[in-house]
């Protein structure tokens, strides 16, 4: 496991991205490969939205639409 110290957000939004499925440790990897910060953060998010399942309910589509385009 890795040590993150400063993911440049607040306290709720870690929390928040962390009940989706957010992973810390593959936005580091994915910043590691060559993508910026946004993009990362972006990929990770819709990786955890769907990586148990695909969204289902007319809310989780609308949760992935907003990350995706976000």
């Amino acid at each position: 496991m890795t040590n993150i110290h400063n993911l440049n957000m607040t306290d709720t939004e870690y929390a928040q991205f962390a009940a989706q499925g957010y992973d810390p440790n593959l936005e580091r990897q994915l910043i590691e490969l060559g993508e910026n910060l946004d993009e990362a953060r972006k990929l990770t998010r819709v990786i955890g939205l769907t990586k148990d399942k695909p969204p289902q309910t007319e809310e989780e589509w609308e949760e992935f639409m907003k990350v995706w385009e976000g």
